[in-house]
């Protein structure tokens, strides 16, 4: 039976709530600038539809990246990995940042990742 790509999101473990969570690419609702070094990815929850679970992801200075004066990714750069997990092959699984295991997709995340789930 094909399985839809699963997106796993970790925090660092010292929080005693919302750790992280793994979402299904078809849950995806979008991707916002959250601040100049974040950005925020929200999935449909699990079990309740009718909740958001949210990842809020370190990244390079944004603004630098958009006026030429930073070395990182831009958000069209990073929109560009997001969409390439997305639409990856069915039956993948990829850990997109993993805070407490200091694992990051394609070097464009790093850092602190902040959760909020939906209790399941």
């Amino acid at each position: 039976m094909v399985q839809d790509v699963l997106l796993h999101f970790m925090e660092d473990g010292s929080s005693t709530t919302d750790e992280g969570f793994v979402a299904k690419a078809s849950d995806f609702l979008a991707m916002e600038i959250a601040s100049t070094t974040t950005v925020k990815l929200s999935f449909r929850g699990g079990q309740d539809r009718d909740s958001v679970n949210t990842a809020t992801l370190t990244v390079a200075d944004l603004e630098a990246a958009h006026d030429g004066t930073g070395t990182g990714p831009s958000f069209r750069d990073i929109s560009g990995v997001v969409a390439g997990l997305l639409n990856a092959d069915r039956d993948k699984h990829f850990v997109v940042a993993d805070e407490e295991a200091g694992t990051y997709i394609d070097g464009v995340f790093s850092g602190v990742v902040t959760v909020s789930n939906a209790i399941d």
